[in-house]
């Protein structure tokens, strides 16, 4: 995205991906908070509930990754890469531990602090910190650590997950829930819908389960289980389409949040063209959810 061709290899994604990352979080904060929601991680829709119901499909996901964490009693809890806060500012609400979230970006920072203006949440704090680089990170250990849709992006996940674990204590837990591909993909599956989808959104390349089992071994942690959720979670990939949709039936709007894109951050009309993008990965987005290529996977693991 920054300095390189629109459709960049994997290697470039993985050189690049801290200016990448400025980028689509920086320009595009204001886009995907108007047209899609606080929460940028996926909502988990349980079998026969209403797809149209959101909030409600948000709480019971949020209740179930909080129980995954330990509950309510958890003391400290780690958000990496929390972007806007929302989460973070649900677990703190919810616990009478403290609850840090992690994330480098500084426009996604500033919206993160009006979840602790005026105090209204004691124990939540915010800090700017690389998630690749989470074993500098100045805190004592973590008690529990969650991670949603943020690890596809990172250019050597193994070595983030060593770093994370070195900021947890023994016998804590870690939740990571990523977009991961398929175990098999036939050429014309990977050139029809992930390459593309992976460069439109800057990630070097999506994991797999096997894959993630090896670096979650490697990095110090013992899986205690991998559960697929993808059938429950393709509402979200029609909701992206919709959303798209909707963006483009409204010309005014949108014109002033890709111009507010070009102010935000200093890269111009990259980020105008990245947040353009944005409506080809809804489509395509749909596409690899509904043909089963692009798979949701949520880990669950102890630190050793």
């Amino acid at each position: 995205m920054v300095g390189m061709p629109k459709m960049a290899t994997a290697r470039e994604c993985r050189e690049h991906y801290r200016d990448n990352l400025l980028v689509g979080f920086n320009a595009l904060a204001d886009l995907y908070y108007a047209y899609w929601g606080e929460f940028f991680h996926l909502a988990i829709f349980e079998p026969g509930s209403d797809p149209a119901d959101l909030a409600d499909a948000y709480e019971k996901t949020h209740e179930r990754y909080l129980g995954a964490l330990g509950g309510i009693t958890t003391r400290r809890i780690l958000d990496v890469a929390c972007g806007g806060g929302a989460l973070s500012a649900w677990l703190a609400a919810r616990t009478a531990g403290e609850v840090v979230g992690v994330d480098q970006s500084d426009s996604q920072l500033a919206h993160a602090s009006r979840w602790i203006a005026g105090g209204q949440r004691p124990n939540l704090r915010f800090v700017q910190h690389d998630a690749m680089r989470l074993s500098d990170l100045a805190e004592p250990p973590f008690d529990a650590a969650v991670c949603l849709d943020a690890a596809c992006y990172l250019p050597d996940r193994e070595l983030a997950l060593r770093g994370l674990a070195a900021r947890l204590r023994p016998g804590a837990r870690l939740l990571l829930v990523d977009w991961c591909r398929a175990e098999r993909l036939r050429r014309l599956q990977r050139e029809l819908i992930l390459e593309p989808l992976c460069r439109y959104w800057a990630i070097p390349d999506l994991e797999t389960a096997s894959g993630y089992r090896r670096s979650f071994e490697a990095a110090g942690f013992r899986i205690l289980e991998i559960d697929d959720l993808s059938e429950q979670v393709l509402p979200n990939w029609d909701r992206g389409y919709q959303a798209a949709l909707r963006a483009i039936a409204e010309p005014v709007r949108l014109g002033q949040l890709l111009r507010l894109a070009a102010r935000t951050v200093p890269y111009g009309t990259m980020a105008i063209q990245a947040a353009k993008d944005q409506f080809q990965v809804a489509l395509l987005a749909k596409a690899a959810g509904e043909s089963g290529v692009l798979r949701y996977l949520s880990i669950l693991a102890e630190r050793t």
